[in-house]
């Protein structure tokens, strides 16, 4: 049993890690998340790819030398759950503004790092995309221990399932209390990253800025004709929807 426990980590690393990618299009179309790229311009922290650990350590340490840093500029399709929120808690705690620049702010980056700005800025062509989060109903219940393997190559055994379900309940467990607290420090409405869901909609969203901000996502600025028809130049489907229900195809 004690030589199953680290392989029982790896697999609950593994769920949160698919938990928090689904949906990146980038990733679909090539199996491969793109490199990660974080450096500072002037008082410009830019970031550029997947949201990671690895990737936020090192905002981190450049944050915490660069104190003419006033704003994040980030390009991302989302990624890892907690490294997300890492990233949104220390937007907040330095009053950073975000400014979304070269396409995307998806999934993670929508739901931790947008929300956690200051003042917050799309610039033209660039999108910020839910599709949902730790909310989401039934996101436990899409985890099947049966379909995992050993990294040995073989079958869980009946004992190993059953870590491996005790250990991913008890993370996301975690992680939807600290999403909960997230927001909750914000005085952002989580709902925002599970409307769709809640709207009947099997799609990939944005909003238009007033009803961000209804959701508590404020100073938004974003171009004229934002989210309608023919808006950008982005290869996979999204819709942007209103909350009263109407929802127009991007």
């Amino acid at each position: 049993m004690r030589r199953g426990a680290p392989a029982m980590t790896g697999l609950q690393l593994f769920f949160c890690a698919a938990m928090a990618i689904a949906g990146e299009p980038g990733q679909a179309a090539s199996g491969e998340a793109p490199p990660v790229e974080v450096r500072t311009r002037g008082p410009e922290l830019i970031y550029t790819g997947s949201i990671t650990p690895k990737g936020v350590a090192r905002a981190r340490a450049l944050l915490d030398a660069s104190p003419q840093v006033r704003e994040v500029v980030v390009n991302s399709g989302g990624g890892d759950v907690a490294a997300g929120m890492d990233f949104g808690d220390m937007i907040h705690a330095r009053g950073l503004d975000v400014k979304v620049s070269g396409g995307l702010c998806m999934s993670s980056c929508a739901n931790y790092v947008f929300t956690a700005g200051r003042r917050k800025t799309i610039e033209p062509g660039s999108l910020v995309i839910w599709h949902g989060s730790m909310l989401q109903e039934g996101l436990f219940e899409q985890f099947d221990p049966r379909t995992l393997v050993h990294p040995q190559g073989r079958p869980l055994r009946w004992w190993e399932r059953r870590m491996a379900a005790r250990a991913v309940r008890l993370d996301f467990e975690r992680l939807l209390r600290r999403q909960n607290a997230f927001y909750a420090r914000l005085g952002v409405d989580g709902a925002i990253t599970v409307i769709g869901q809640r709207m009947g909609c099997d799609c990939q969203w944005t909003l238009r800025v007033k009803d961000m901000a209804a959701f508590g996502v404020r100073d938004v600025a974003a171009p004229d004709g934002y989210g309608q028809p023919g808006y950008g130049t982005h290869d996979f489907p999204w819709e942007l929807l209103r909350p009263e229900g109407d929802a127009t195809r991007g």
